[in-house]
């Protein structure tokens, strides 16, 4: 290719004869752009084409995703089973059993008794009595006769209830030391076991006492006091009757 010639122009600057272009390039054309805008012609067509897959995509994930198009499975129906009519047995009648009084019929059936029992010259007066729950003997036991300088106590008392059938039920089994001197008087409570029939039973007690030989001595001597109260006997009066006397 050969280099344009210089000319000078009256201004002292050089200018420049125009170059002489190729006949591929009097039409602008370019082939590298030729082949560059017919690769983006081509991908465009191509996104065009696969736009409606796209969008048909979309669609369809929106569509299993929207709330108001989900399907809805039918909630199971529960059945219940209709019960079987059974025939109720009829309720077994229940004896009931009452309880009997423990007093009725025997010594406490007015609601008290008094018993004296002999101690040496003097002696030992006993009452008893009952309250409202029939199931209690109050008991309280005094010195008759004795003056107040000999010293008594009660070491023991003892009480059990006794059936006839030769069984028997501890009621008490106190075993302190407790003055008896007048005017000092020994007292105590029996819980008595409710009865399912009338049967024969007494009430056993027992007082071991230590009275003073000489008063002021500090020397004792012991006597033991029994006494029975009969509970629902017929012959009541005669089973207190035996060292007992009103």
């Amino acid at each position: 290719m050969s280099r344009p010639s210089t000319t000078m122009s009256h201004g002292g600057r050089p200018s420049q004869t125009p170059r002489h272009h190729s006949p591929t390039q009097s039409n602008g054309r370019v082939p590298g752009r030729l082949g560059k805008n017919r690769r983006q012609r081509v991908a465009l067509v191509a996104s065009f084409l696969a736009l409606p897959v796209f969008l048909s995509g979309c669609s369809t994930e929106w569509a299993s995703m929207s709330p108001s198009l989900t399907a809805k499975t039918p909630a199971a129906r529960s059945v219940v089973p209709t019960p079987h009519a059974t025939a109720t047995p009829s309720p077994t009648a229940t004896a009931t059993t009452a309880s009997v009084n423990p007093f009725a019929g025997g010594e406490l059936a007015d609601g008290s008794a008094k018993h004296t029992q002999a101690v040496g010259d003097h002696s030992l007066v006993v009452n008893y009595w009952t309250d409202d729950s029939d199931t209690s003997v109050h008991l309280s036991a005094e010195l008759k006769g004795a003056d107040s300088l000999h010293a008594v106590k009660v070491t023991r008392f003892a009480a059990t209830l006794e059936h006839s059938d030769g069984s028997n039920v501890s009621l008490a089994d106190d075993q302190g030391e407790f003055v008896l001197t007048p005017p000092y008087s020994y007292t105590s409570a029996l819980a008595i076991p409710t009865a399912t029939d009338t049967a024969d039973r007494t009430i056993d007690v027992r007082f071991d006492l230590l009275v003073e030989t000489e008063p002021g001595s500090g020397a004792f001597y012991r006597q033991t006091v029994l006494d029975t109260v009969a509970l629902n006997v017929s012959s009541s009066s005669e089973a207190a009757s035996e060292g007992a006397s009103q």
